[in-house]
């Protein structure tokens, strides 16, 4: 065919060194990334993989709600009371058992300090007694008068009631006198320090005071040395001070402390009832005003999740800034299910709309499988990166010797962008039936497409075309092209690649543009591949574009396939090259094989 490469070029490179594609201009740029919604390259190499159109349903569907009623555990209200009366108790206890505590101390202490000054009464009593009769029996103990020792210790017994006993000891422990008169008539030896009046042994002579039993009540006796100057040593005066005003004391305290004991456990059993009754009472009321607007609150949650999106809670009185809270975020959270909600219906109504459309722009679009005309055999396909693509292409058959194969892609994004699409689809096939199929040429056609987008699309939506009228009979071409990449061409027999350029505006910018066309001549053994730049500009995951020089790469690789096998072969290429990268625009590969017999 011509153009056709010049002696001494490689194979893959045009004339110029170079694929013609690269000095096509006006060729435009899509900007931004399209994230894929529905169709993609997935199992089948090359193939578009259509999944269904899930619609949701607009109403809320609650099936089947919790049962509430079988929930088991204490009401919050019930918590609150027990916990309330617990803590009342502990507290309650607590203080109980120090009352009791400190009132026993405080006993212990008033019965220590008693103890205490009546020994030291004892004690000064005593000293004072025994250093008196000290004094004054050293003389009489000289001059052996008893008989006014006798008198003196009974008159200290009579004298003082507390004073029990007097005694005057000679060395020898020789009772000399002794306020009791049985023992004055008969003395006998002194009892032990500490021991009763029947168990005699020596005395120690010093001053002391010791614990001891007289006429069994426990008793003081404070001794206090006599020296008279016998040669034997010393006597003692012993006195024997009761300690019956002490017990009686302790006895009192005793009896004061148990009363006070009892006292306070009934006041403090009364407080803990009255603090515990009132405890309930306040948490009663309390946990009423904090579990009835949850109450009500989770009667809304139940409504809402039947289904009611209108349920809505009023502001809760008293019962804290959490529960207010609470009911402020059910209130927003309910009202964004409702906008939600309608957002998925919108968007459900939305998805039927576009499924409607992606199946109008798949019935005008030619099938995947591939048609024989004559000696051209021609397979193509679209891969859309949304739901509904911006490119198309198209085959007819004008008479019995010319073919007419077309394709496009619009600018832009989403379900306009098919509409314009499908509606270029539209127009191509109209224009070709305006005309005899003997006026049909490539400048034509390019012109009339231009014309329908521009009146379409009203300067909003643009698109990138290649036109091509082949006479199947001696392989004539005549071919027009608006800002789309020229198509490579691969001859089989010579291995040597050349492309199709044509230069022209976008279609669709304005009525006014003006379109050229070109004739080429088709060798046997050429095959013709159409495409958008959706395929070259695929990148993989260092963002590197899958070029038009690997494309030509692989149309070499794969020529010996059939047109529908260097297709898919194509779009699989494409895909491994961007393995795990999204799809960032619509894909449209066509292939024309020129094999005359």
């Amino acid at each position: 065919m011509n153009p056709t490469p010049e002696p001494g070029t490689s194979p893959g490179t045009s004339p110029g060194g170079t694929l013609s594609p690269a000095d096509r201009t006006g060729s435009r740029e899509i900007t931004g990334t399209r994230e894929s919604t529905a169709t993609r390259l997935t199992s089948n190499v090359g193939l578009p993989h259509v999944e269904a159109t899930g619609t949701l349903i607009a109403p809320l569907e609650a099936g089947e709600l919790p049962n509430v009623a079988a929930i088991r555990g204490l009401r919050l209200d019930q918590i609150l009371l027990l916990t309330t009366t617990a803590l009342v108790v502990v507290i309650v206890g607590m203080v109980a058992a120090l009352s009791v505590a400190s009132t026993q101390s405080q006993f212990e202490e008033t019965a220590r300090r008693s103890t205490e000054r009546i020994q030291e009464q004892a004690r000064e009593l005593g000293q004072t007694v025994g250093r008196t009769l000290a004094l004054t029996s050293v003389t009489n103990l000289r001059d052996n008068n008893y008989d006014f020792l006798q008198g003196v210790a009974g008159s200290m017994v009579g004298a003082n009631p507390n004073i029990l006993r007097v005694q005057i000891i000679d060395p020898e422990g020789v009772v000399m006198a002794d306020s009791e008169p049985k023992a004055a008539d008969a003395p006998d030896k002194p009892a032990a320090d500490g021991a009763s009046d029947d168990a005699p042994a020596k005395r120690v002579v010093e001053q002391r005071l010791v614990q001891a039993f007289f006429q069994n009540q426990a008793v003081y006796e404070i001794h206090e040395p006599i020296n008279y100057g016998s040669s034997s040593g010393m006597g003692l005066v012993v006195i024997s001070y009761s300690l019956r005003a002490l017990q009686n004391q302790l006895g009192e305290l005793e009896r004061d402390k148990r009363a006070t004991m009892e006292t306070n456990t009934w006041r403090m059993l009364a407080l803990g009832v009255g603090f515990v009754v009132l405890a309930g009472v306040v948490a009663a009321f309390q946990s009423r005003r904090i579990t009835r607007p949850l109450g009500v609150l989770t009667h809304k949650v139940m409504q809402l999740a039947a289904g009611d999106l209108g349920a809505r809670t009023q502001s809760a009185t008293g019962a804290g800034r959490e529960v207010k809270t609470l009911g402020v975020v059910f209130n927003h959270m309910a009202e964004r299910i409702k906008v939600l909600l309608d957002d998925v219906r919108a968007k459900a109504q939305l998805e039927r709309e576009v499924s409607l459309a992606r199946t109008v722009q798949e019935t005008l679009l030619p099938g995947r499988d591939a048609v024989q005309v004559g000696p051209l055999r021609i397979a193509g396909l679209v891969v859309t990166a949304d739901a509904c693509g911006g490119d198309w292409w198209f085959r007819a058959v004008l008479d019995e010797q010319r073919v007419v194969i077309g394709i496009g892609d619009v600018t832009g994004h989403g379900l306009s962008t098919s509409l314009v699409a499908t509606s270029a689809t539209s127009g191509f096939a109209s224009a070709m039936t305006l005309r005899e199929p003997t006026e049909v040429n490539a400048q034509m056609l390019i012109t009339a497409l231009n014309v329908t987008l521009a009146n379409v699309g009203r300067g909003e939506h643009q698109m990138s075309s290649a036109l091509a009228v082949i006479d199947v009979s001696n392989g004539l071409v005549d071919y027009a092209a608006g800002a789309h990449p020229s198509p490579l061409v691969f001859n089989k027999h010579s291995g040597q690649v050349a492309s199709l350029p044509a230069r022209g505006p976008l279609l669709g910018a304005s009525v006014t543009s003006q379109f050229s066309s070109r004739q080429a001549q088709l060798r046997p053994g050429d095959i013709i591949v159409w495409y958008t730049d959706g395929i070259t500009e695929a990148r993989d995951g260092a963002g590197r574009m899958y070029g038009t020089q690997r494309l030509a790469a692989a149309v070499q690789a794969h020529a010996h396939l059939s047109a529908e096998a260097l297709r898919d072969a194509l779009l699989a290429d494409a895909r491994a090259h961007s393995a795990g990268q999204p799809q960032r625009d619509d894909i449209t590969v066509v292939v024309a094989e020129y094999s005359p017999a």
